[in-house]
């Protein structure tokens, strides 16, 4: 009877097995907590893929702006100075005999003239700052020290060389003599 009490304790054995849970299994229609989670994770992946090729499309679109932006400025300009080049091309036709220092030297105002107007169309602007005006250090630059009379004590009492600007950059500041302060 022994044989038989070992199957009975078997059989207990097995019958005290966890069976599987009714609760566990969930319906094939609804998807898992896994699943769930691996499509935001894929959907995530994917945004992030999508905005890094917008943002290299948008880098190299704007490099390409910066590009043909660039070409149109220098074409323009170069189209600005096309006029001064025949003005000296009309000046260097001429016949040297038949050229006085009168008409040589109208042709050279005539050609600055021309250059002004390229520079000016440009949005290039002259500083050339009036005996008198106070000194600015912004677009000017005091070369020396130089009393003229009817001028105050650091102002300007010569113009040097004139200056240049491009809206409100200062390209080359206008050189200028300023008058002392009285010693």
């Amino acid at each position: 009877m022994k044989g038989n009490s070992d199957m009975e304790s078997q059989e207990d054995y097995q019958t005290t097995e966890p069976t599987e849970s009714t609760d566990a299994v969930e319906p094939e229609n609804e998807p898992s907590e896994l699943h769930v989670l691996q499509k935001e994770r894929d959907d995530a992946v994917e945004a992030r893929t999508r905005a890094l090729a917008d943002y290299a499309n948008f880098q190299r679109r704007a490099k390409e702006n910066e590009v043909r932006e660039r070409d149109r400025g220098v074409s323009d300009v170069a189209r600005n100075l096309m006029p001064v080049l025949d003005q000296f091309d009309m000046a260097l036709g001429q016949q040297a005999e038949d050229t006085s220092v009168e008409s040589l030297l109208k042709g050279i105002e005539i050609v600055r003239d021309e250059l002004a107007k390229a520079l000016e169309k440009t949005g290039i602007a002259k500083i050339a700052p009036a005996i008198g005006d106070p000194f600015d250090p912004m677009s000017q630059e005091a070369m020396l020290q130089q009393p003229a009379e009817g001028v105050e004590p650091g102002h300007v009492s010569m113009l040097v060389q004139v200056g240049w600007t491009m809206g409100s950059q200062v390209l080359r500041p206008a050189k200028v003599a300023i008058a002392p302060e009285d010693a």
